[in-house]
């Protein structure tokens, strides 16, 4: 059966990196904390279509927000890290990282009562010697690496030829890497061959600024290929009442709240398509990859 893997990147609207030069983190303490009512709609969503999911959670929210952690976890949904400060990677030191990723697991797992295994990098900023420290700190898996590389922030890393979409990767003998999903595409002409046209297809604000329709679409594709999905947004991207901030970028203006306001009703749309597909939570995915059992793709 083809796989969905649904991951939430647990962060509130004040701590996005877009609007980082609004809200510093010297200012987080004074935001209104929305997190809580955002993150419950969408447990209430999964609960309805029988999803199992993955949320990668900020520590400074799990600090302030234990019960929510709780709850995820009760209502059967894998707890997993999205660091604590939502500081980029590449712009920590890596003694400064270090202690992040050892701080952030810890936390989570004094709240959960139980081991964490999955790491998340802010705005997917990896790289091969931060994946290597990431392993070092106890993880068991990663899912950073997004490899549409026209955005500033994605990192880089070596990945083995066909094996940088969705599918579970093998970096060594205990870790693996869970790329996003997105669209890959083969362009040729009588002279030049182009491998690896990649559109961005695993969510966040390319699902909102896309036709929902379309989305499926892609999403069908890459079942058919690889058998298995992975997906990626935030408890604010659904939440059109949160603050209007100021002063904004256009273009980050653009980003932050495009199609928030149809954002629910495309998840659902999203879902229900694909209701007939097993959704799983990224450790649950790992261990049935262990056992051999592959998600078939899709057939349609």
């Amino acid at each position: 059966m083809p796989c969905i893997l649904i991951t939430v990147d647990v962060e509130d609207w004040f701590q996005v990196e877009n609007l980082r030069p609004h809200f510093p983190r010297s200012a987080w303490d004074t935001c209104e904390l929305r997190v809580e009512a955002n993150t419950r709609k969408l447990l209430d969503l999964f609960e309805q279509h029988e999803v199992s999911a993955t949320f990668f959670i900020l520590g400074w929210l799990a600090e302030r927000c234990p019960g929510l952690v709780k709850e995820i976890r009760t209502r059967g949904h894998e707890i997993a890290s999205h660091g604590y400060n939502h500081e980029l990677c590449s712009n920590m030191s890596m003694s400064d990282l270090r202690e992040d990723l050892y701080r952030s697991k810890a936390l989570l797992e004094d709240i959960t009562g139980q081991p964490i295994h999955g790491y998340r990098a802010p705005s997917f900023s990896i790289s091969d010697k931060i994946l290597k420290l990431i392993e070092q700190c106890g993880y068991l898996y990663d899912s950073s690496y997004n490899s549409f590389g026209m955005h500033g922030r994605y990192g880089r890393i070596h990945m083995p030829p066909g094996r940088s979409n969705g599918i579970a990767v093998k970096l060594s003998e205990k870790f693996y890497e869970l790329p996003i999903s997105n669209l890959e595409f083969t362009i040729r002409n009588s002279q030049l061959i182009i491998n690896n046209f990649i559109l961005p297809w695993g969510g966040g604000g390319y699902f909102r600024l896309l036709p929902v329709s379309l989305f499926k679409q892609g999403v069908k594709q890459i079942l058919r290929k690889t058998g298995c999905y992975i997906f990626y947004c935030h408890p604010w991207e659904f939440d059109p009442d949160q603050p209007r901030v100021d002063g904004m970028r256009p273009d980050l203006r653009f980003r932050h709240y495009v199609n928030i306001r149809k954002n629910t009703a495309k998840l659902k749309s999203f879902m229900s398509a694909f209701s007939s597909c097993n959704f799983v939570s990224c450790s649950d995915f790992l261990r049935a990859s262990k056992r051999g059992l592959s998600p078939r793709p899709l057939r349609l």
